[in-house]
Order: C-alpha cells, then structure tokens, then sequence
C-alpha cells in the first residue's frame, strides 16, 4: 500500500468511527430524556458498531419508518442506495479488520 492508500483508508475509518459515535449517542440522549418523560415515545435500542445509514436502512427494512433513510439518501444524491449498501457493509462487517469478519 502506498501512503496514500494508508492515508485514504484510515481518514475513511475515522469518518465511520464518528458516525458511529454519533449514532450511539442520539441513542443515548433519546433513552436518556425518554426515561426522564421528556421524549413522548419509547425509545429502541441503539447499537455501538452501527452507522447512521445503516440504523435508517434497519428502520425501514423493519417498518419501523422510513423517512429518515429517503432523507439521508436524498442528501446523498449521488449514491441513491446508500443506506441499504451502508447496512450491507455493516452485515459483511466490512468495516472491520479482516482477521475478525
């Protein structure tokens, strides 16, 4: 691998491991003030090792709602499937090192 290559695949793990932090901590926050009667409706579980995307693609694939995944693949308009590759890649644990898939 080239330096870049190096560099390109850790930047592209930092972004998934942000993404990641970011989704576990809605979830927290949710249960949080849920628990606290502040959130009108009960909260699911959320998981650590899951993406945003791959969380909306959960929703809908479960029926659970479907507007959050038409709204992250509408922002990302360039990849109109994002959310379903996203939860995909997640199933595959793509993400993760080889030795542990």
């Amino acid at each position: 691998m080239t330096r870049a290559d190096v560099l390109l695949h850790n930047g592209k793990q930092l972004l998934i491991s942000i993404d990641q932090t970011f989704n576990a901590l809605t979830g927290f926050v949710l249960a949080l003030l849920w628990c606290l009667r502040l959130w009108p409706r009960r909260v699911g579980l959320w998981w650590a090792d899951e993406t945003i995307s791959a969380h909306c693609w959960r929703w809908h694939a479960s029926k659970v709602r479907s507007w959050p995944r038409a709204v992250v693949d509408t922002l990302l308009f360039w990849d109109n499937e994002h959310c379903r590759e996203s939860y995909i890649s997640e199933v595959m644990r793509a993400q993760s090192p080889p030795e542990t898939r």
